[in-house]
């Protein structure tokens, strides 16, 4: 008995260290780069005037809602000892619905991002022409509006509740949304947008390299920044559906407090890969592309101009639309 305590109690001290060794520095390090890339998106020319930073951008924003919606509570825990979802109903409620909200939203931008990049990139003019930056609003409003939908019934359902042994948890108190809430989160966080990711990823780099093959530096900024940024979603999105999958199984079998203390360490390694989705991608970008680098250095310097992203111009009086580059991302 006294063998079965101490395992429980060593599994427990493993999950709390993987929380403050590896998920503290990953929050502090995520928030400060999605500050950057708002930033950047927002006040750098070569990004405000096309659709796809609009998408971008909207992502970062939500991807930091979802670490300070989500992340942060899961963080307080290990650090403190204390765990606020259980002491403020608010937060009880607000934890599970701003944090799967912002990575929701967050997802779906890049989603969003990857469509609109696939039609840029087409040979018809009035594809590339299709989304235009106010296009690109009412396109996040309305993905806003249904995925607040899907997700705020949370704010009436989860609550503070006391277990047979009188632990005070923030729990679901209907059985119904239970079961609505687990096959939500496996459905619209990984079943529908990692195919969307993978295909028009595919697509884009079909038009890549069949379409605009001659001109070799827009080839390479976005199969460089698009394709980091999808192997990274992937790399971190799978294990969650995984992860989901093998709960969502067991979730109506019997556990000993050993298995609890297991799924506990299993859960704090698959939130880890869940939040880097919205921790990594200015660090992404950083490793990946020269220009952004140099683009990140001169929002600090007033002396350094520029590196413009590639810019095309169309010219739609012609049948062929004439296209004019200057640098990468």
């Amino acid at each position: 008995m006294s063998n079965l305590s101490d395992e429980i109690t060593r599994l427990l001290l493993i999950s709390r260290i993987l929380l403050i060794s590896i998920g503290l520095p990953m929050f502090i390090g995520g928030t400060i780069g999605n500050f950057l890339n708002i930033l950047a998106f927002a006040r750098l020319p070569q990004f405000t005037k096309v659709s796809t930073s609009i998408f971008l951008l909207t992502s970062f924003i939500f991807g930091q809602v979802d670490l300070f919606g989500g992340f942060l509570f899961d963080l307080i825990y290990p650090i403190s000892g204390s765990d606020p979802l259980t002491s403020f109903v608010v937060l009880c409620k607000l934890r599970w619905c701003l944090g799967p909200l912002g990575g929701t939203l967050g997802l779906y931008c890049i989603c969003l991002a990857v469509m609109n990049q696939y039609l840029v990139t087409s040979r018809t003019v009035q594809y590339r022409e299709l989304i235009t930056r106010r296009r690109a609003v009412f396109i996040i409003i309305f993905i806003i509006i249904i995925c607040i939908g899907f997700i705020s019934p949370s704010l009436i359902f989860y609550t503070l509740v006391e277990n047979s042994g009188n632990v005070t948890l923030c729990y679901v108190i209907n059985p119904i949304f239970a079961e609505y809430y687990t096959y939500l989160a496996i459905i619209i966080y990984t079943l529908i947008p990692i195919p969307l990711l993978v295909i028009f990823s595919a697509l884009t780099w079909y038009n890549v390299r069949h379409n605009l093959l001659q001109n070799r530096n827009l080839e390479q900024s976005i199969t460089r920044l698009l394709f980091a940024q999808i192997i990274m979603v992937l790399l971190t999105a799978l294990p969650n559906l995984v992860g989901q999958t093998y709960f969502f199984y067991t979730r109506t079998i019997s556990k000993s407090l050993l298995r609890h203390a297991q799924e506990n360490v299993l859960s704090s390694i698959l939130n880890l890969f869940t939040f880097s989705t919205f921790s990594l991608p200015f660090y992404t970008y950083i490793v990946v592309s020269k220009p952004f680098r140099r683009n990140i250095k001169s929002l600090f310097s007033f002396n350094q101009h520029r590196v413009y992203s590639d810019i095309i111009v169309f010219n739609t009086n012609q049948q062929q639309a004439n296209i004019r580059f200057s640098s990468r991302i």
